[in-house]
């Protein structure tokens, strides 16, 4: 039996050759990271970051001297979450987000008039923080992602228990929402 080219069958050959050459185990483009690798959850947690320098920076400026040190030493270590996760998004390649001048986060913060409105911020901030993390747990594709999303999560929440000591109130106000009832 000889073989015979028919124009269903060059068209279909075609088909599967220009198929074939999109995507597969072809590289990512040169200076990108990989689609799905998680480099841009990382970097929406970079920007987050970034707004939560500024805010603790703002945060400090109203409270007394015993919060003012907590706010910087918060504000501290907001700043080392992003050295972590921009140091994961080069690893994949990308590059993170640059914080904006502090004076154009300004005007997406409350206003913070006395030390009780600084502190209802710092806890809807640290709160959302929190929620951030753990949301990211279960979209990030990496383990080492995931183990650094744990983390801050959790010094986040040690952040939110300082901010409701400060506020007068117990640092766990209440149990931990787990989903069941």
């Amino acid at each position: 039996m000889s073989a015979s080219l028919t124009r269903r069958g060059a068209l279909g050959g075609l088909a599967a050759a220009a198929l074939a050459s999109c995507g597969g185990d072809d590289p990512p483009p040169a200076g990108a990271p990989r689609a799905g690798s998680g480099a841009g959850l990382l970097n929406s947690l970079i920007a987050l970051e970034h707004a939560a320098v500024a805010a603790w920076t703002a945060i400090a400026a109203v409270l007394g001297v015993e919060g003012r040190a907590q706010a910087k030493a918060i504000r501290s270590r907001e700043m080392d979450h992003v050295d972590r996760l921009s140091a994961l998004v080069r690893e994949l390649g990308g590059t993170p987000p640059r914080g904006r001048p502090s004076d154009e986060y300004q005007p997406m913060f409350p206003k913070l008039g006395d030390e009780a409105a600084a502190l209802r911020f710092a806890r809807d901030l640290e709160e959302r923080l929190v929620r951030g993390y753990l949301d990211a747990l279960r979209s990030l594709p990496d383990s080492d992602q995931r183990r650094a999303a744990a983390e801050i999560a959790a010094e986040e929440a040690e952040d939110l228990a300082v901010v409701q000591l400060l506020s007068g109130d117990p640092a766990a106000p209440k149990a931990f929402v787990t989903g069941t009832s």
